[in-house]
């Protein structure tokens, strides 16, 4: 009889010991499988705060290279340059939007405080009507501050103050400017600005004509690194001194909690595999050495020792196949569950977003399979081994 059918016949029988195994290889995966769903949620989360929040946007356009005076101005476009990125940018395959950026510093103050600032200079076009930090299209003039700035200057929805651009190497132009909205930057990264205002208005802040930065967003943000390759090579060709970054790249939070979530993944991970491995192997020795007597009646009609090695190592894959494909099922309905119940009170509670979402992530699920049965073949070879090599009269005995 083949070894393949015998350990299959074995797991049927459904032995509590092997059914427990199965279980415990299931719940094992469940809980790697819905953890590393809940980080893959983070990241979701994360990349929409950089991209949309903080208008990093999926990819950054930006000059290369500095003027022989240094001065921070000729690293920025000029109107033509900027015109002519802007342009190619737009025509470049898979671009939804361009919108042209400018940094700008210098002090806020009213007639009773004043306060340093770190502003941003955004593009008149809104990539989505949620975003923080709404700016009148309308109003000129209009600012929106961040909760921290209004509250340092004393100021809120409809107040007045005067902005004082700080530059190096042009003349500083006071404006008047009033505050259209107060958002809360608190879940926003520490490079995050706490000002925001119409691009026109910090050119004329900075008394410039120049572009710091093109801000690309992408209808498919998952082909980031080929439109980055290609919008590169056509700006490059058409001469212009540029460097493009991605959202990873300016995002400071998000390089650290990538490295937090992998760490914690990997060690999430190793229990999971070593709670499978001593599972395996337990389960594996107890059966070969319950049923000694049935190995050597088996050795005895003339089965080679290999196919007993064989049939110890196909019920542990058969334990494992069963166990994976458990943990499937058991992930995906405890996953929907989750979720239904995040967004059922997400909505009841009139929230924005649910508060905690599982996003199954099928690529590292498809690893965690793979990697679960090696380490149940890995886990069942020295039992295995000593099963086929045991004594076969002692056996009979």
């Amino acid at each position: 009889m083949s070894p393949h059918r015998l350990a299959l016949r074995t797991i049927l029988l459904g032995r509590p010991r092997s059914v427990l195994a199965i279980l415990v290889i299931a719940a094992s995966l469940c809980v790697l499988d819905l953890f590393s769903g809940h980080l893959a949620s983070q990241r979701g989360q994360l990349e929409y705060q950089a991209v949309i929040g903080e208008r990093l946007g999926h990819l950054a356009i930006s000059r290369t290279g500095t003027a022989h005076d240094g001065s921070p101005q000729s690293k920025a476009f000029d109107a033509a340059e900027a015109a002519q990125v802007k342009r190619i940018a737009e025509a470049s395959g898979g671009v939804a939007l361009v919108l042209p950026q400018m940094s700008v510093s210098g002090i806020a103050y009213t007639s009773k405080r004043s306060a340093l600032f770190f502003g941003e200079g955004i593009g008149a076009a809104s990539v989505t009507p949620e975003l923080p930090g709404k700016l009148g299209p309308k109003r000129r003039t209009g600012i929106a501050l961040g909760s921290g700035q209004a509250q340092a200057l004393g100021l809120g929805n409809g107040a007045s103050l005067t902005l004082m651009g700080a530059t190096l190497d042009a003349r500083s132009v006071p404006l008047d400017a009033e505050v259209v909205e107060v958002f809360s930057s608190a879940d926003f990264g520490a490079g995050a600005r706490s000002l925001l205002m119409p691009f026109e208005m910090a050119q004329a802040l900075l008394d410039t004509a120049r572009t710091e930065r093109f801000v690309v967003y992408l209808s498919d943000p998952r082909q980031l690194d080929a439109r980055r390759q290609a919008l590169l090579a056509a700006l490059r060709q058409a001469g212009l001194r540029v460097e493009i970054r991605s959202w990873q790249d300016q995002s400071p939070a998000y390089a650290k909690e990538k490295h937090e979530s992998e760490l914690s993944l990997d060690s999430v991970a190793g229990m999971v595999f070593a709670v499978i491995a001593a599972t395996v192997a337990a389960t594996v020795s107890m059966n070969a050495l319950e049923r000694r007597r049935e190995v050597a009646t088996l050795r005895a009609l003339g089965m080679h020792s290999s196919r007993v090695f064989l049939m110890f190592s196909a019920e542990a894959m058969w334990m494992a196949s069963l166990g994976v494909l458990c943990s499937l099922v058991g992930s995906s309905v405890i996953s929907w569950v989750v979720n239904r119940a995040a967004l059922s009170y997400g909505t009841h509670h009139a929230l924005k977003r649910a508060p905690m979402l599982v996003e199954l992530d099928f690529e590292r699920m498809t690893m965690a399979v793979v990697a679960a049965l090696a380490v149940a073949l890995l886990a069942s070879l020295v039992p295995a081994f000593k099963a086929a090599r045991a004594d076969v009269a002692e056996g009979l005995a």
